[in-house]
């Protein structure tokens, strides 16, 4: 399919939360200047409702469970003692990864689902409602990783489920990535300049050893867009605005 009639599909393919609204939106408020007059005004204060109930919806899930997933902060993205630069940890919404998961066009079980910057938790524990393989999360921080085992539990406990992930303390950039199918998920974990670098890890690592992969995006950076479109190495299989999946070519 061409990519501008799969961008109108996929727009669409956001009814999570009303997000193809939200986008649309979006744009005209950025057509009639915003803030600048009453219609821009009307157009921001509709869309911070909009962002409001997604908070809420988030805020509900460690509400119903005792989970402590969504509560933002700020990490660390280097095992580099010399670097201290720090990246917002902000966990996807639960809605939003069932929209993204289900609009893959392939069976799931194959594959083994790895959150890079997997930060609390959260996108693991949702990713446990699918036929994955295997589950697994890598971060650099340790706390971090604690704090999704406790998460993990207390889902467990609460639900009945018997969810057992592989927590990966390690840098991304530095692990030894397993030879087997992957889905691997990106929820904005790194600052756009070492965003690219991360994907060529996992370049590497399929060229060493071809086997079937799939890269999914939350909020790609637009630089890293625009150089995914330009791969060869990765097909797009869903281009929604605020959402993309590829498959290894």
């Amino acid at each position: 399919m061409n990519r501008k009639l799969m961008q109108v599909r996929d727009l669409f393919a956001m009814r999570a939360h009303l997000g193809w609204g939200y986008v649309l939106l979006s744009r005209i408020a950025a057509r009639v200047g915003g803030n600048s007059n009453p219609l821009g005004r009307t157009l921001e204060n509709t869309m911070k409702r909009m962002h409001k109930r997604t908070r809420r919806r988030s805020e509900a899930f460690d509400a119903a469970h005792g989970t402590d997933t969504f509560r933002r902060l700020d990490v660390r993205v280097s095992s580099n003692p010399t670097d201290d630069t720090v990246w917002g940890y902000s966990a996807i919404n639960r809605d939003f990864l069932r929209e993204i998961l289900r609009s893959i066009p392939q069976p799931l079980a194959p594959y083994t689902f790895v959150d890079v910057g997997s930060g609390k938790g959260a996108a693991v524990l949702f990713a446990g409602e699918f036929p994955f393989r295997k589950l697994m999360g890598v971060e650099l921080t340790p706390e971090l990783i604690e704090i999704a085992r406790r998460n993990v539990d207390i889902y467990n406990q609460k639900t009945g489920r018997t969810l057992n992930p592989e927590w990966i303390h390690c840098d991304f950039f530095k692990w030894e990535i397993p030879n087997e199918p992957q889905l691997f998920f990106f929820n904005n974990p790194f600052p756009e300049s070492i965003t690219w670098p991360a994907i060529e890890v996992i370049e590497r690592s399929l060229t060493t050893h071809p086997r079937p992969a799939l890269l999914v995006f939350r909020k790609a950076p637009k630089v890293v867009g625009d150089q995914l479109h330009q791969s060869n190495f990765w097909k797009p299989l869903r281009l929604a605005p605020f959402w993309r999946i590829y498959a290894a070519s």
